[in-house]
């Protein structure tokens, strides 16, 4: 049986760095010339930051582009990615990046050979999980992770600062890395091929 997963870009296919040295800290400290730190376990950069309106949207203005291209991808995303394509699984990316950065996310994801059958810029992911039949979701953002898991689409969300405070439940399983990633996908598939004996 052929599945759909619907994978996040940031958090879960790229690698940020540490919850207090994120390379999102890292170019707030270039640009501001000041020590930023991590204040509140936010996903809110404004609050998580301590930053205002005007200096954060003056921040992503300067910088999202270039953090966008030189993040690393996740060390075993590709390889555990290329597997489920090669076996004829579809992997249908879902980020709420802007539309604007799609060639930059295209190239990005063309460079560290990320395998994927489509990409899709949408902020409210769980209507386009539901259209796309998606049977597996991947995310680092709790709010995401409940209005898709709302939908009966089972969410394994990776372990992030601004998730600490979910310990997951019935349909949310967390993780904090790949190769907990494939274990869970792992037992998706042992699961839902003894449902299938079954019925």
């Amino acid at each position: 049986m052929k599945y759909n997963f619907g994978i996040d870009i940031d958090g879960v296919l790229t690698d940020e760095g540490p919850d207090h040295n994120s390379i999102w800290q890292q170019k707030m400290n270039e640009f501001f010339d000041r020590e930023i730190t991590l204040k509140e376990y936010t996903y809110d950069l404004r609050k998580a930051f301590a930053l205002n309106d005007q200096e954060l949207n003056e921040f992503i203005q300067e910088k999202i582009e270039e953090i966008y291209s030189s993040v690393k991808a996740i060390d075993k995303a590709k390889e555990i990615l290329s597997e489920l394509y090669a076996e004829g699984h579809r992997l249908i990316l879902i980020t709420a990046r802007s539309t604007e950065h799609r060639d930059l996310t295209e190239k990005w994801l063309k460079e560290n050979e990320i395998p994927y059958h489509e990409l899709h810029h949408e902020e409210k992911k769980a209507p386009l999980a539901v259209e796309k039949n998606i049977s597996l979701f991947i995310d680092d953002k709790k709010e995401n992770a409940l209005e898709i898991a709302a939908e009966n689409i089972p969410v394994i969300l990776v372990s992030k600062y601004h998730n600490y405070d979910f310990k997951g439940n019935n349909q949310i399983t967390k993780v904090n890395n790949w190769d907990e990633i494939k274990e869970n996908i792992d037992l998706f598939f042992s699961k839902n091929t003894h449902t299938s004996k079954l019925s």
